[in-house]
């Protein structure tokens, strides 16, 4: 016998409306004016970049319009970190950043591409490859579907991510958004867990100064981390709240040696945290744990969800279970208006 009422949800799960979610988004968002009144960079400049480049992801704006205006004042305000970088271009054919420049970046052992290939020729790779029934071809364009009749707010897809990637104090790339809902003992709660969007159209690659946020063929978005110089125009132009920046705080206090252990993400190995070596004064977010996508290895917040709300898998294949969940009737994106396409769909 079915448990769901009439309208097809959960009991004690509410009708909130989309509305609603994306109101808890903006809530969860940072100051913009704020945040960046803690950089040595140009807030307005800033603030006017994010702002446009939220227009080139709705269509309002051109890429090349968008440079065309911020070309001279992003040369002044950033000297040679801009003038030797390319401008990516959202709307582009191809990912954001063709391979040659993908190559150049400054990654200490190559390219976050480059890396993530790699990792297909390491024996513990093809093991878990051949056990999996998930393994990446190269073809994929990853994508995560979140129910949200299923999600108890227990909290352990951010547990799992901290243990993960190894985040300091105040990242957390995936929380669970919370709000109640009735009054004493009629209360009911809605829980929305928001990773990064992993966005088809992201402000944030449009945004960056100096190209070290990129989109790549399979739906991802990266950072690379010794490109980026933490002006957190990004962060900004986020319109889900989605990125952080990385202080340099360690949870010593709390985990003896803490900050010795090095964070997996990328699969670059950049041993002990240091004051002024990346991720140190970067912008971070998640990847879709990329170091565990590229051996055939779901993302660590949907091997550990414990009511079995999120789901992995290639959007262009239309035989995948997260293909078939994304066209459904119960299928939405946050923020829709916002013209971002995000990788990451909701079920109501």
């Amino acid at each position: 016998m079915s448990r769901s009422g009439e309208d097809g949800r959960a009991p004690g799960v509410p009708d909130v409306g989309r509305t609603t979610l994306d109101e808890m988004v903006d809530h969860e968002r940072t100051d913009p004016r704020e945040e960046l009144a803690r950089t040595d960079h140009d807030t307005d400049l800033g603030l006017a970049m994010a702002e446009d480049a939220k227009r080139v992801s709705r269509g309002d704006l051109s890429a090349e319009e968008f440079w065309e205006r911020y070309d001279e004042r992003a040369e002044r305000e950033f000297g040679d970190a801009y003038r030797e970088t390319p401008n990516p271009a959202i709307d582009s054919d191809d990912q954001t950043i063709d391979a040659g420049t993908a190559d150049s970046l400054g990654c200490s052992v190559g390219s976050m591409e480059s890396v993530a290939c790699d990792l297909r020729a390491q024996d513990e790779t093809d093991a878990a490859a051949e056990s999996s029934s998930d393994v990446t071809d190269g073809d994929e364009r990853w994508g995560m579907v979140i129910d949200l009749q299923k999600c108890v707010g227990c909290d352990s897809c951010s547990v799992a991510c901290k243990a993960e990637n190894r985040t300091p104090p105040g990242v957390s790339y995936n929380v669970v958004m919370e709000e109640e809902h009735g009054e004493f003992p009629n209360v009911t709660r809605t829980n929305v867990p928001r990773p990064c969007m992993q966005c088809e159209n992201p402000p944030c690659v449009q945004v960056c100064p100096v190209s070290a946020t990129y989109k790549m063929d399979n739906g991802v978005v990266n950072i690379d981390y010794d490109r980026c110089i933490g002006c957190r125009y990004c962060m900004i132009a986020c319109p889900y709240g989605a990125r952080y920046f990385d202080f340099g705080e360690n949870y010593d206090d709390e985990v003896e040696e803490a900050g010795e252990i090095t964070s997996p993400e990328y699969g670059v190995d950049r041993g002990a945290r240091e004051d002024g070596e990346s991720p140190i004064g970067n912008v971070r977010k998640c990847s879709f744990c990329t170091h565990r996508l590229e051996r055939g290895e779901e993302p660590a917040c949907v091997e550990t969800c414990v009511g079995d709300a999120r789901n992995m898998g290639d959007l262009d294949d239309p035989d995948s279970e997260v293909s078939k969940m994304a066209d459904s009737s119960r299928a939405f994106q946050l923020k829709e208006s916002e013209g971002t396409d995000p990788n990451v769909y909701y079920l109501e």
